[in-house]
């Protein structure tokens, strides 16, 4: 069995490309690791955002839909088999990314709240991309399609996780201290 070291590097390995998530070992443990891993740099990404922005249940919701959606691709594609693996790499190599982003959430949450779009916003779409890029090389291998679908199955499964958490979560900005909707819209 791979110790947690080895496990982190598969994970970094993946998300740079370097190895495919076939190379994680398919087992309820290493799957086990990263959903914690994930879990742990969402909760980290909570404490540094204020809860305006983010929540706990947010965080888990991050968790579910994508296992869900990506269950439920394997299945169209007859796979289901993969999904310790591909959920692994998926949550794995994402945690490794945005581990990454944690310093840089504070300056990117200041400078979205101004509009005022300094360096800060520019990495976190980096990285952003970054990780659509590395779920589509994950989802490549694991239904075993060309990178060009890889690319689409990546960009549908983000934006369907977007479009269902933002539905049950809502993330934006509260409106407080009398302002009315058309004066947040303005700002």
């Amino acid at each position: 069995m791979h110790n947690l070291k080895d496990i982190f590097l598969l994970f970094l390995s993946v998300a740079t490309f370097k190895t495919p998530p076939q190379n994680l070992p398919a087992s309820e443990i290493v799957l086990l690791i990263s959903v914690v891993f994930a879990l742990l740099v969402g909760l980290l990404k909570f404490a540094i955002v204020s809860s305006e922005y983010y929540s706990i249940f947010r965080v888990v919701l991050e968790l579910i839909v994508p296992a869900v959606l990506v269950y439920l691709l394997l299945l169209f594609f007859k796979m289901p088999n993969r999904f310790q693996q591909t959920f692994a790499a998926i949550c794995g190599s994402g945690a490794v990314i945005y581990s990454i982003a944690l310093p840089i959430l504070p300056a990117f949450f200041a400078a979205t709240d101004t509009a005022q779009y300094e360096l800060s916003v520019y990495l976190i779409i980096a990285l952003d991309l970054w990780s659509v890029a590395v779920i589509a090389y994950i989802l490549k291998h694991a239904v075993n399609v060309g990178f060009a679908t890889g690319i689409s199955l990546a960009v549908v499964l983000v934006l369907l996780t977007l479009i269902v958490i933002e539905s049950i979560s809502p993330s934006a900005k509260p409106v407080s201290d009398g302002q009315d909707i058309s004066s947040r819209v303005s700002e």
